[in-house]
């Protein structure tokens, strides 16, 4: 079974990784946890929740996690089961910093000390603590997509920056998704953790008040860039509009410009007795002086009227 555990003092972590029935049957003979958990557990969701029993709380919570090769951003999830005293972790192995802290503590006594020594609630603080601020580096990854997307755009590379601009804003669409109800999901837990009779520490919000301030500062910035990115968006079709813009002004006026010209060229070339200059020797040199006069008229005109 995919099943790790660390026993400090009367702690358990018990940390379960790639969840297969196996490990939901242990999880149900040895804790008796609600079917519908369990089940949780081995089925991906969408919704992070908290739910709270007598004997323990359930919470799920999704965290967003960034694909190099597809620059996509999707959500990864982790359980919770917490009672007085265990902390159960039910993932897929997705998110670094949760099995990085997983094996320090399994492999330093010092630092099993300094996470286990209080309570369940406060080593469940330090693994959310660990998964928020592995949040803060993508949040700066997103910022520095959108500054060098406007520094393309003003530098000339409108349409290239299409493409740009919408992975970036996708990004920060699937990056809300995930982070827009856990302010509300850690504000329940912090009441639901001070009002029970299961755990030791009733001031836990002495420290998920931290974790409350990590979500709205990552949501703020979420705001912020989903403003900027949309902006920036609007400011790139307002520039490729005004480019095509001058595109066909200028094609406007070529046309313009020729369609005299092709008129008298045409007229000329009328195979008719009475045509005029027909058989005068300089006639292609009057049709063209006229031609050149007109061209020269017709531009006068455009930049006295500020076409041109």
């Amino acid at each position: 079974m995919n099943i790790q555990e660390i026993k400090y003092k009367s702690l358990r972590w018990i940390n379960i990784v790639n969840p297969t029935q196996e490990e939901t049957e242990y999880l149900r003979n040895k804790f008796h946890f609600h079917p519908l958990d369990l089940e949780d557990c081995l089925t991906p969701t969408q919704r992070p929740k908290i739910d709270e029993y007598g004997k323990y709380h359930f919470m799920v919570l999704l965290f967003p996690i960034y694909n190099r090769k597809t620059r996509e951003i999707r959500p990864s999830e982790v359980d919770f089961f917490i009672s007085k005293d265990y902390l159960i972790t039910v993932h897929h192995n997705e998110l670094q910093p949760l099995t990085d802290l997983f094996h320090v503590c399994q492999n330093s006594q010092e630092m099993r000390k300094k996470y286990f020594e209080l309570s369940s609630e406060k080593l469940l603080y330090y693994v959310l603590e660990k998964l928020f601020l592995y949040i803060y580096p993508m949040l700066d990854h997103l910022s520095l997509d959108i500054n060098d997307s406007e520094k393309e755009i003003f530098s000339g590379n409108e349409k290239k920056m299409v493409r740009e601009i919408l992975i970036v804003r996708r990004n920060i669409t699937d990056f809300r998704k995930v982070m827009q109800v856990h302010k509300k999901i850690i504000q329940k837990l912090t009441n639901g953790l001070q009002t029970s009779s299961l755990f030791l520490i009733q001031k836990t919000d002495l420290y998920f008040d931290n974790l409350i301030d990590h979500t709205k500062e990552i949501w703020d910035a979420l705001e912020g860039y989903k403003e900027s990115v949309e902006a920036l968006q609007e400011t790139n079709e307002s520039l490729i509009s005004h480019r095509i813009n001058e595109i066909i002004k200028v094609l406007t006026i070529i046309s313009l410009t020729i369609l005299p010209v092709t008129l008298l060229v045409s007229i000329f070339g009328m195979n008719t007795a009475s045509l005029p200059l027909q058989k005068n020797p300089n006639g292609f040199w009057i049709i063209i002086g006229i031609n050149s006069i007109l061209i020269i008229a017709l531009l006068l005109l455009f930049k006295k009227k500020k076409w041109i």
